[in-house]
């Protein structure tokens, strides 16, 4: 997997109104669920979006399996899976994880499409910011081999594997904030 940093500084949305009841997320701002799993999927990148609070790894794997996938820890990474689609989360006591990586397994054409389908949920779900606009870009990619670009405070890698044991797709997302164990070693 590869990890790299970058500046960027992507949009804010307006999470100032308290009562966001658009069609764009159904989590509300208050700390009173900070576990996800009770939001409903959405098309996130149609329309302004709310900030949804950080998460921890722990939390965002709680996220995955109240959604029905199958967890397993992999060294410094918690996998969960669910047939072709997976996330990997990086371990750690970071206020949210360094790295997710969303991966999709099969042809890469089909791989990529899968994989732009998985991206909307798997990312509200781990309540990344701004996940609207990794959702869209990712989209305009899926006819390439791979693309680098950062949204918000994250670093996007987007890669097709054909000539490997497991073919397919992934976007890996790397937290450009992080300054210590930022990393699988």
């Amino acid at each position: 997997m590869a990890l790299g940093t970058a500046a960027c500084s992507g949009s804010k949305s307006d999470d100032t109104k308290p009562n966001a009841a658009g069609s764009s997320s159904s989590s509300s701002s208050s700390s009173s669920s900070t576990v996800p799993g009770t939001t409903t999927s959405s098309n996130a990148s149609s329309g302004p979006e709310e900030k949804l609070p950080d998460l921890t790894a722990a939390q965002v794997v709680t996220a995955f399996v109240g959604k029905g996938y199958r967890c397993s820890t992999d060294e410094a990474y918690e996998t969960c899976a669910q047939g072709v689609t997976s996330i990997q989360v990086l371990i750690g006591k970071h206020p949210r994880p360094p790295v997710i990586s969303l991966q999709a397994t099969g042809v890469a054409a089909e791989a990529a499409t899968k994989l732009s389908d998985f991206t909307p949920q798997a990312l509200e779900l781990a309540h990344v910011n701004p996940r609207g606009q990794i959702a869209d870009w990712l989209k305009q990619q899926q006819s390439k081999p791979s693309a680098t670009t950062t949204v918000g405070d994250w670093t996007v890698e987007f890669s097709t594997e054909a000539d490997t044991d497991q073919p397919g797709a992934i976007l890996t997302l790397t937290d450009k904030l992080c300054k210590v164990d930022c990393g699988a070693e």
